[in-house]
């Protein structure tokens, strides 16, 4: 089969795999995945080393200072813009392309001159043979059944919403460089909507208002002039595809959605010279000498599929930032579809959100929010709070752990409201939370929280229900022998222990894993053993003849957390402490770990250990531990492979630690192996915040809280 990425090879593909590419902004510069774009050649900063090609971004400065600087050098250059299957979101709300274009002779929305797609859509007969037809019939036919657009994103109509078909008027970005370069102007929206209403009476219009616009991140054309006749507005979070199935007509100076439309066989009338005009496939009214020479040099006469195959096949480069590896079309629908789910499981609406530490919120909007569905952080949960919430009209509330009073659940549930608790996932990071590092897993949980042994949580739930099927038991499986493997846990803090092992003098060993006093695990998930004094004594008098080994807690040692014990304390029952590095390689050196409510003995479970428990933690009770606390709700003999199915897979949410986009348990860990290869840790907020977080615990706690 004809591959559409063989058709056209620019003299950035020809040069060897170890040229540096030099970028324009910083922007570009933070798409780790962009290499992938142009077959893994390094790419970095003008200035910073030889570039043996320039990118820069569109027709801005950016691509303005490639071109200049390439000359300069005497090295190829191109432009780079967002491609037709972008993300799911907005750019400028942070979402990271799946594709992009490249040219090097201009860019697609400048008709001022032939970019590479008029050449390739003025040439088509030389090079869409049979094999990429049919490739292109089939990927638009995938395109309109899947419902992608550009950004992905909105819901689909429902019943109630209005369903008259309109002439629909496309709304674009006030100043965006797709307008003039349509040879268009301000002026061509105002000729546009007054050519409409002598055309069509007003109730049988609509103005579709451009997303960032309807996201209050910019200002359109359309909507003030079109306020005062009353025309229909469609400024609701309806998808790009609903839309158009409102659609007579679509009537544009340049949109992409122009191009959407004319795929989904949807009359397209133009007043500017976008790429798909001067085809056949559209009615064109631009006006002006340049526009009319634009597009009388374009005069084949294309199907809607030679479209599709130049610009989505052929111009098109496809690469997955989660994965950081090149795509083709197909993968790349499959990561948008993979996306839309995700953000289809979380609430639509509002969402009003307590507890949140302020430098937690950032990247917790993006697992408890989705696009078209804001979240307003309230600070503390207070009775009160819930009046906010009421007045806001939020479908959802979300509290950070139990950080609310009594009776405020009760109250945020009043209606029928939808109400989670949020808090850190089992494989959270590089780095301590405490030290300000953001989680790239969270668990939501709709019945309690997975720490609160008093009542059941969803995670109990899901262990409990059973059974599980046999290819999530395989990945579950699978999961786990890799977590042992890479010696992975839910900070990964790297290192060895800073302590090995005295001679033991063939006592069995016994390893005490530490929690911070006050954490809410500690409070509520514990019994008679309550505190880290307690549980080291009960050890020695239930293990008098062992080697005890104590591991502090992390937080602890950091000074994070308060509540340290002295270390003569510590001696007093325990042969060896340990201060430094993870749990991970500890767990095949000890006979047994003996744990209150710590998730370290999960993580023993994992590596097939002997674990202890002196309180009623989640994976307690389900006969895979030695418990010391009754816990009579749970009946169930669980596999250790459902525990982890149920704890690693169905219970959290993960994301891409960069973009904060949605990924799977195992795309996180992929993610996490890259950022622990490079030796660095999970990005942290900058400037006061790290040095708080560096330097000053205590007072990041109460700066932060």
């Amino acid at each position: 089969m004809t591959s559409g990425s063989d058709i056209l090879t620019l003299a950035i593909d020809r040069l060897p795999y170890d040229a540096r590419l030099g970028v324009t902004s910083a922007g570009m510069e933070r798409l780790v995945h962009l290499t992938h774009f142009f077959g893994g050649r390094p790419i970095a900063r003008i200035g910073q080393g030889r570039a043996d090609a320039v990118i820069g971004w569109g027709a801005k400065r950016s691509g303005r200072v490639a071109w200049r600087e390439a000359a300069r050098r005497g090295v190829p250059a191109v432009v780079i813009e967002d491609g037709f299957i972008r993300s799911v979101g907005l750019g400028k709300s942070g979402a990271p392309p799946v594709s992009i274009v490249v040219d090097d002779r201009g860019i697609y929305f400048d008709a001022a001159q032939p970019s590479r797609l008029e050449m390739l859509l003025a040439s088509s007969s030389a090079w869409l043979d049979e094999p990429l037809r049919r490739q292109a019939e089939a990927g638009l036919e995938r395109w309109k059944a899947e419902r992608l657009s550009k950004y992905t994103l909105g819901r689909e109509a429902q019943r109630g919403d209005r369903s008259a078909r309109r002439i629909i008027l496309m709304d674009q970005v006030r100043g965006d460089a797709s307008i003039p370069g349509a040879l268009a102007s301000a002026t061509t929206f105002t000729a546009m909507l007054a050519d409409a209403r002598a055309t069509y009476s007003d109730d049988q219009l609509a103005i579709r208002v451009h997303p960032d616009v309807a996201a209050g991140k910019a200002r359109g054309y359309l909507a003030g002039l079109a306020a005062q006749s009353g025309i229909e507005l469609i400024a609701d979070d309806l998808s790009p595809a609903a839309v158009l199935d409102r659609a007579e007509a679509v009537w544009t100076v340049s949109s992409g959605i122009g191009a959407e439309a004319l795929l989904r066989g949807i009359p397209v009338v133009t007043f500017g010279v976008p790429f798909y005009a001067g085809f056949g496939l559209t009615e064109d009214r631009a006006a002006g000498t340049d526009a009319i020479a634009a597009l009388a040099r374009r005069g084949q006469t294309l199907r809607p599929s030679d479209v599709f195959a130049a610009a989505f096949l052929v111009y098109a480069r496809y690469a997955d930032p989660v994965r950081c590896v090149p795509l083709d079309f197909d993968g790349a629908c499959d990561r948008l579809i993979d996306w839309r789910r995700r953000a289809g499981e979380l609430a639509a609406g509002k969402t009003y959100a307590f507890g949140f530490s302020r430098w937690k919120q950032a990247g917790a909007r993006g697992f408890i929010g989705a696009p078209f569905a804001p979240v307003v952080f309230g600070g503390k949960a207070r009775l009160r709070g819930v009046a906010k919430v009421a007045a806001a009209r939020a479908e959802r509330v979300a509290v950070w752990g139990i950080t609310d009073p009594p009776g405020f659940e009760t109250m945020a549930r009043h209606g029928g409201r939808a109400f989670v608790r949020v808090e850190d996932g089992f494989v959270r990071s590089v780095g301590l939370g405490s030290d300000i590092r953001p989680a790239g897993s969270l668990v939501l949980d709709d019945l309690g929280i997975y720490y609160d042994a008093s009542r059941a949580s969803r995670l109990e739930a899901l262990i409990a229900e059973g059974p599980f099927s046999a290819d999530l038991l395989a990945r579950a499986r699978l999961l786990r022998e890799r977590l042992v493997a890479n010696a992975t846990t839910k900070y990964n803090l790297g290192g060895a222990p800073d302590a090995v092992f005295p001679e033991v003098g063939g006592r069995r060993v016994m390893l005490v894993a530490e929690q911070v006093p006050g954490d809410a695990a500690l409070r509520l998930g514990t019994g008679r053993i309550a505190t880290n004094a307690a549980l080291l004594a009960a050890v020695r008098e239930a293990r008098p003849d062992a080697f005890i080994v104590y591991k502090e807690h992390p937080d602890l040692v950091a000074g994070n957390r308060g509540g340290r014990l002295p270390r003569a304390a510590l001696l007093a029952h325990a042969d060896a402490i340990i201060s430094a590095g993870d749990m991970g390689p500890l767990y095949d050196r000890v006979d047994e770990l003996h744990v209150m409510s710590s998730l370290a003995g999960f993580e023993a479970l994992l590596r097939g250990g002997r674990v202890v428990v002196w309180g009623k933690p989640f994976y307690a009770g389900w006969g895979l531990t030695d418990d010391h606390e009754a816990l009579p709700r749970r009946q169930r003999r669980a596999t250790l492979d459902e525990l982890v199915a149920a704890t690693l897979i169905l219970y959290p949410r993960y994301a891409e630690p960069l973009f904060g986009v949605p990924c799977s348990a195992e795309e996180f860990l992929d993610c996490l192996d890259r950022i622990r290869a490079r030796g660095g840790m999970t990005p942290a907020p900058g400037g006061v915040l790290r040095f708080v977080a560096r330097h000053f615990g205590r007072l990041k706690r109460k700066v932060l809280a």
